[in-house]
């Protein structure tokens, strides 16, 4: 039996490419800034955005980043998960805050990330 022409079917709203494509869209890069990022041409970015408009329905990029879609094998789509649980947070390597209020900080990184104080200036 031979394999069928053409990219294989995609149980997903979106191809890969196109989540990829979709995904920096939304951190506001330019057609060009994408292509280089990604070494495609720039015509294969307009196709990329242009088949993701089509498919979600959305007119134009400013709705594209707006729209809040993921992909099926995302953590954000997992089945039984969301945000509105406990959080819990392994191996954080670094967490940078703005201070003002030195008490009122320590009593953050207290009490909402439970992590241990080790000293102060």
């Amino acid at each position: 039996m031979r394999n069928p022409r053409g990219r294989p079917p995609h149980d997903d709203l979106l191809t890969p490419a196109e989540w990829r494509t979709v995904h920096v869209v939304r951190h506001g890069l330019t057609n060009q800034e994408i292509a280089n990022r990604r070494g495609i041409s720039l015509d294969g970015v307009k196709f990329h955005v242009a088949n993701a408009l089509t498919k979600l329905g959305l007119q134009n990029r400013i709705e594209l980043k707006r729209w809040q879609g993921a992909p099926k094998n995302s953590v954000i789509r997992r089945e039984g998960k969301n945000m509105q649980g406990e959080l819990e947070f392994l191996n954080v390597g670094q967490i940078a805050r703005s201070v003002k209020d030195i008490k009122q900080t320590e009593k953050w990184y207290r009490d909402v990330l439970s992590l241990l104080h080790l000293y102060t200036l």
